[in-house]
């Protein structure tokens, strides 16, 4: 009885821990030209691609609106007051400066 109760015990954490790990997000890996999104503050990047709109969360230095970057994030579910884009928060960048973008791009509606 008491094996039986261990071994049951031990599928709910291996279940458990595999739904978790399932439920992760995978890193999106992107290029494009930064713009300026609609509300303030707010950074956008069409990723050359796939064709799928970011909206890209930085902590710390963010590039400039018309830089090109190849950028890694993870999607986020997080609530932002930026109206477009899918939210990922970026884990690393680097400019591209083979990438022409105009400096004044901003998204079409």
């Amino acid at each position: 009885m008491r094996g039986t109760m261990f071994a049951a015990i031990a599928l709910l954490g291996v279940l458990v821990t595999a739904s978790a790990a399932a439920q992760e997000p995978k890193p999106v890996k992107g290029q494009g030209c930064v713009a300026a999104g609609v509300e303030a503050s707010c950074l956008v990047v069409k990723d050359m691609k796939t064709g799928v709109q970011y909206n890209l969360l930085f902590k710390g230095t963010k590039p400039a609106v018309g830089t090109g970057i190849e950028f890694t994030g993870v999607p986020s579910d997080m609530m932002t007051t930026c109206m477009q884009g899918k939210p990922l928060e970026v884990s690393s960048w680097s400019r591209v400066d083979s990438l022409k973008c105009p400096s004044d791009q901003a998204p079409k509606p």
